[in-house]
C-alpha cells in the first residue's frame, strides 16, 4: 500500500506536518519528566565517547516515546542510538541515504531532488537548523492520471526497507508526496527514494535547484544513521565550506579512519577534508590535493593540513600549509611541495614574492645522493646536511648549471647570494669556489689558488676589478684568468701565481 508520510504531500508543504505513523512529537518529553529526561541524557551523554553529541540527541527524542527509566538505566546499543525514534520500516518514514549508499549521503544515481524540511536546534547540526531533502526517484512512463506522481510501475526503484542488520530501516521507495520547492520543471516523479540531511541550507545549492519555501517538522529532528555526522570537526568545517553547494560539492565516502590513526577524512566530489585533534579540519582541493594525495596523504612528508586552500599575496596561485611543508600552485607552474630546509630558505627570500617565485618542481634528490633540491621560477634552493640549504639565483646558477651543478667543480653552494661590498656586484660561495657577477663583466667562477691571490690583492675592490672570462689553459703549465684591469696566471707545477696589470 502506497504510503503518504505526513499531510506534506501537496507540493509546498506546510509546516509542522505531521507523520503517518501517527506519533506524538518527541524532543525532550512534557513537564518535570521531560526535564528529567533532559538531565539524565546530558549526564549519559557527558560520559560517552566523542559521539556524546550523538547520544543525547537520539536519547532526549527517544526516552519519552520508549519508556524514559528503562533507556536511561538500560541504554541500547550506541549504534541504535544512532539512529534515533522512528527508525524501523513500519514507522512509515523514508530511510536515509548514507543507510543506502554504502554510508554516501547524496541522492543515488538516478534521482532527482523534490523538496526539503528542516527541524530546528538540531544537535546534528550543533545546535542550527538542520535540512532534510527528499531524492525521488525519475518517472520512466507518464504520470498516473492528474497526480504528479508516476503511473505504476513506471519507477527506477520499488517499495522496500532498508537493508537488514542496520538501525535504519525505513522506507525505501514508498512514500509518494512532495514538498516541491526543487527541480520544479520536472512535474511527474516517483515515490521518494531515501533522503539527504544536510546543515546547508538547500536553496544554497545550485545543483539542487530549490526555492526558500520553508516546511518545519520537529520530530524528525532525532532522526539519525550511521555516517550523519554532521557536527563532528569535518562536518562543521563542510557546512562553514558552503556544503553541497560549496567548492567541495557532494561527499563521496562517509567520514573514515586516516591510515595514520589519529585523524580523520571525507572525501567530495571536489576535494577532501582531512582533520586530526592536534591540526584541526582543512579542506584540501585541486591541483593541491591531487600533490597531497601523489605524496601519500597524510602519511607522506607533508603531513596533515594546517589550513585550508588559501590566495597567495600576490594574487596569483593558491596554497595549503601542512604540519611539514607547504604546496604552491600558479596557472603558470602548476602545483609543488616545499619542504624542510628548502622552504625555510625561501620563506626567508619571501615566499614567491621574493627572487626566487614559485616552484616549478617538488622537492628532489641530487644525482649523487648527497643533497635535495627544489627549482623555482628564477633560481633554486639546494641542501645537504653539511652546507645547510641556500638559494641560487640568475646568472650565477646559470654559470654554476653550465659547468655541472654540484657534481662539477664547485660543489654545492654554502651560501646565498650576496652583494660585494661596492655594491656593483653580486656572488655565491660553493664548496670548492665563487662566482662573481656583476652588469658590464658577467658571472665567472674563480677557485683554488687564483682566488686567493686575487682575494689577496683586495677581491673586486682591488686593483684588478671583476672576473671577466672563466679559468683557462695558456700555454704549458700556465691556467690564466682574465679580469677587468689585468690577468691573474698560475702554474700548477708550482702553486706559483703572478699578477699582470694593463
Amino acid at each position: 500500500m502506497t504510503v503518504l508520510e505526513g499531510t506534506a504531500a501537496q507540493a509546498g508543504g506546510t509546516a509542522g506536518a505531521t507523520s503517518a505513523a501517527g506519533a506524538p512529537p518527541v524532543g525532550g518529553g512534557t513537564g518535570r519528566l521531560g526535564a528529567v529526561v533532559d538531565r539524565l541524557a546530558g549526564a549519559l551523554a557527558a560520559r560517552t565517547s566523542r559521539r556524546g553529541f550523538l547520544a543525547r540527541t537520539a536519547v532526549v527524542g527517544s526516552a519519552v516515546a520508549v519508556g524514559p527509566w528503562g533507556f536511561l538505566t538500560r541504554p541500547v546499543s550506541a549504534y541504535a542510538a544512532v539512529c534515533g525514534i522512528d527508525s524501523t520500516c513500519s514507522s512509515g518514514y523514508t530511510v536515509f541515504c548514507a543507510t543506502i549508499n554504502g554510508g554516501v549521503n547524496r541522492c543515488p544515481p538516478g534521482s532527482l531532488v523534490g523538496g526539503w524540511w528542516k527541524s530546528d536546534g538540531s544537535g546534528f547540526c550543533c545546535g542550527g537548523a538542520r535540512y532534510y531533502v527528499d531524492c525521488h526517484s525519475y518517472c520512466s512512463c507518464g504520470c498516473s492520471g492528474r497526480s504528479t506522481f508516476c503511473a505504476e510501475g513506471c519507477t527506477s526503484c520499488s517499495c522496500g526497507c532498508g537493508p537488514a542488520g542496520q538501525c535504519d530501516q525505513r522506507k525505501v521507495c514508498c512514500n509518494r508526496f512532495r514538498y516541491g520547492q526543487c527541480s520544479q520543471d520536472v512535474r511527474c516523479t516517483g515515490p521518494v527514494w531515501c533522503r539527504v540531511v544536510t546543515c546547508t541550507p538547500p536553496w544554497r545549492i545550485p545543483a539542487w535547484d530549490c526555492s526558500t519555501t520553508s516546511a518545519t517538522d520537529q520530530r524528525t529532528g532525532s532522526h539519525g544513521a550511521p555516517s550523519l555526522e554532521d557536527c563532528t570537526p569535518i562536518g562543521s568545517r563542510y557546512t562553514a565550506l558552503g556544503g553541497q553547494g560549496g567548492v567541495l560539492g557532494e561527499p563521496r565516502t562517509p567520514e573514515l579512519p586516516t591510515a595514520r590513526g589519529d585523524g580523520r577524512y571525507q572525501h567530495f566530489e571536489g576535494g577532501s577534508i582531512h582533520a586530526s585533534p592536534a591540526t584541526g579540519a582543512h579542506e584540501v582541493h585541486g591541483a593541491i590535493r591531487d600533490v597531497f594525495a601523489r605524496t601519500g596523504w597524510e602519511t607522506g612528508p607533508l603531513g596533515y593540513p594546517l589550513t585550508d586552500e588559501r590566495v597567495t599575496p600576490d594574487g596569483e596561485g593558491r596554497f595549503n600549509r601542512f604540519e611539514r611543508g607547504s604546496v604552491y600552485w600558479s596557472p603558470a607552474t602548476g602545483a609543488h611541495e616545499v619542504r624542510g630546509a628548502v622552504r625555510d630558505a625561501w620563506e626567508r627570500l619571501g615566499w614567491e614574492t621574493g627572487p626566487l617565485g614559485y616552484p616549478v618542481t617538488d622537492e628532489l634528490g641530487t644525482p649523487d645522493g648527497r643533497a635535495r633540491f627544489t627549482h623555482f621560477q628564477r633560481g633554486s634552493v639546494y641542501w645537504s646536511p653539511a652546507t645547510g640549504a641556500h638559494a641560487v639565483l640568475g646568472a650565477i646558477r646559470g654559470t654554476w648549471e653550465r659547468l655541472g651543478w654540484e657534481a662539477g667543480p664547485l660543489g654545492l653552494p654554502v651560501s646565498g647570494e650576496l652583494p660585494t661590498p661596492d655594491g656593483r656586484g653580486r656572488f655565491s660561495r660553493f664548496e670548492h669556489g665563487t662566482v662573481y657577477w656583476s652588469e658590464p663583466t658577467g658571472a665567472h667562477r674563480v677557485a683554488g689558488r687564483l682566488l686567493e691571490a686575487w682575494g689577496a690583492s683586495g677581491w673586486e675592490a682591488g686593483p684588478l676589478g671583476y672576473p671577466v672570462g672563466p679559468e683557462r689553459e695558456d700555454g704549458a703549465d700556465r691556467v690564466r684568468q682574465d679580469f677587468e684591469r689585468g690577468h691573474l696566471v698560475l702554474r700548477p707545477s708550482t702553486g706559483e701565481v703572478t699578477t699582470t696589470l694593463r
